[in-house]
């Protein structure tokens, strides 16, 4: 039997969560939506960033509702926390090391 992570869930903490998940799906969209006009590497490794982040919300989220146990909740989460920040640095790297092609103009 799986129990709630915070078994008393205050209605602050459930709003906290929803406004991140919302705000974290709105910078995932800007993201996707940079991605497809640039379509580059660096753009497609912060994509990938914002999901794992949106990822965090959505496991914090079912771990409020008791689908996920406290060991579960803590592996998933600092599990995406490495993810996310191997994307980032990835893309940041990426983008520094690529030659830029300069116009002959």
């Amino acid at each position: 039997m799986v129990v709630a992570l915070h078994t008393v869930s205050s209605p602050a903490l459930v709003a906290l969560v929803t406004v991140a998940g919302l705000g974290t799906a709105v910078l995932l969209g800007l993201a996707f939506a940079a991605f497809v006009r640039r379509r580059s590497r660096p753009y497609l490794l912060l994509v990938a960033a914002f999901a794992a982040l949106l990822g965090r919300s959505a496991v914090v989220g079912l771990s409020l509702v008791g689908v996920l146990s406290p060991a579960q909740h803590h592996l998933l989460e600092h599990g995406l926390d490495v993810v996310l920040v191997a994307l980032v640095v990835a893309a940041v790297y990426y983008a520094r090391t690529v030659t830029r092609e300069v116009s002959a103009s």
